[in-house]
């Protein structure tokens, strides 16, 4: 069963420019971020996102020290967020002051270890980077629980006007 196919992605302009201007003013650290979004039938939109406090900006990729702590903070945090802010969807989001919308190794292991989830990588802003970096903001769904090859599917999300 896919997760991502289908369904579309969307994010107000404001709240795109508020989450790449944070990532241009980190660079060239990564920052990791909760990102919340209601869903409608066929879509989601997103309505907000925060600096996830657990986690501290580095300048690289770091695996967790405790991987079941991971997914215990991981599970926790995001029913608690459901409760306390009454929104369907949260997702984990992280930066890639690399540029790289791809999955970085250590993004594909927590995935894997999680049998199941969302990535989301926010590129910031950098025109005078050589070479350039147009902000963007890519997903990628990852599912592992009823295949042997996991299922990975990129989410493309479009800016809207609100």
């Amino acid at each position: 069963m896919s997760g991502a196919k289908d369904f579309r992605y969307l994010i107000p302009e404001r709240i795109f420019k508020q989450i790449t201007d944070r990532a241009t003013e980190v660079y060239p650290n990564i920052e990791n971020y909760w990102i919340f979004a209601d869903r409608k039938e066929n879509f989601g939109i997103v309505n907000k996102f925060i600096i996830n406090p657990d986690l501290r900006k580095t300048k690289t990729h770091v695996k967790p020290r405790s991987w079941m702590r991971y997914k215990k903070s991981k599970i926790y945090n995001m029913r608690k967020f459901k409760q306390e802010l009454g929104v369907d969807i949260v997702w984990q989001a992280h930066t890639h002051p690399s540029g790289s919308d791809k999955l970085h190794p250590i993004d594909k292991k927590i995935l894997k270890y999680l049998s199941n989830g969302v990535m989301i990588i926010i590129i910031p802003n950098l025109p005078e980077n050589d070479p350039p970096l147009k902000a963007h903001l890519v997903g990628w769904y990852y599912d592992k629980r009823y295949t042997k090859k996991p299922i990975i599917e990129k989410m493309v999300f479009e800016i809207i006007q609100e």
